[in-house]
């Protein structure tokens, strides 16, 4: 007699899309609306699918970026589920602070 642990367990890949909007209001200041939609993930058990482990859902959200010093901006991002059949029906709000070495002023040599 075999074991759980010899029992043979897949799961199928989970495709997915996603798309942003954005509008540039001035270098480094920004806007974006963002969206996905992902599928797939069905997992067998020795050969048997079960229907009742595949997800699909989406999530919607929104981004600024506040530029606010040469290098530095702050960061404003909301995200939310839209819809889901099995798992990520969670919403989420992130602040960050943002930090960019691009544009340094050129090093004079001597």
């Amino acid at each position: 007699m075999r074991g759980p642990a010899s029992r043979p367990q897949t799961e199928q890949p989970i495709g997915s899309f996603e798309g942003h909007l954005s509008y540039d209001f001035k270098p480094g200041t920004w806007a974006s609306l963002d969206g996905n939609f992902w599928w797939g993930g069905l997992t067998s058990l020795s050969g048997i699918q079960n229907l009742a482990t595949k997800q699909v859902g989406s999530r919607i959200g929104g981004t600024f970026a506040w530029r606010y010093a040469k290098h530095q901006s702050l960061n404003f991002n909301y995200g939310g589920g839209t819809y889901s059949c099995f798992g990520g029906s969670y919403n989420n709000v992130a602040v960050a602070w943002q930090y960019s070495w691009i544009g340094l002023p050129k090093v004079k040599k001597k």
